[in-house]
């Protein structure tokens, strides 16, 4: 299982790079842009296409297994904070089960709206400018699939009791001592 792991944390390694990569060139590519526009009189065309249609798709999806591993989404606990510990470590790891669900259904059905935008051939217009979008369609099956091997890799560590070391080390697999 620690093989597996290791090939997730560089995955994750790679997707949050990539994700960082994103914003700092949408970074320059803004600052470029309104430099051009305003000292210039000449924008970069298709500026806002690019940033709604690759930028912050990128910087949205492809840190979603970084967070997870970090065990950093938001969470809510109402009533579970009044179970107790082992109780709240059997819910939380039969999540991850819920979550791999939802994860391989909004994969399967992105993957399935990329290759019907790869096949149209989708585009933005902007300034009379022609940009293809159809790429950025598969940043989200790609994100997501890498959340459900993430949540998948969590919830095989509990039922196996094998150690998750993922993220920032390893993370306990057993339930605390109650």
């Amino acid at each position: 299982m620690s093989a597996f792991g290791r090939f997730l944390a560089r995955s994750i390694g790679v997707s949050t790079f990539v994700g960082m990569l994103a914003v700092a060139l949408m970074m320059v590519h803004i600052t470029a842009d309104v430099i051009g526009k305003f000292l210039f009189n000449a924008p970069i065309p298709a500026t806002i296409a690019l940033v709604s249609n690759y930028y912050m798709v990128l910087l949205a999806f492809m840190p979603l297994a970084y967070a997870e591993s970090r065990r950093a989404h938001i969470s809510v606990e109402v009533l579970t904070e009044l179970f107790p510990q082992r109780v709240q470590h059997h819910l939380y790891s039969w999540v991850y089960l819920l979550s791999a669900v939802v994860f391989a259904m909004l994969t399967y059905r992105t993957w399935q709206e990329a290759r019907i935008s790869h096949e149209m051939g989708t585009f933005a217009m902007e300034q009379s400018t022609k940009m293809i979008t159809w790429p950025s369609y598969y940043i989200l099956p790609i994100g997501c699939g890498l959340m459900t091997l993430v949540v998948l890799y969590r919830f095989a560590a509990y039922i196996t009791r094998t150690e998750d070391v993922i993220g920032d080390g390893v993370a306990p697999t057993q339930p605390p001592e109650n």
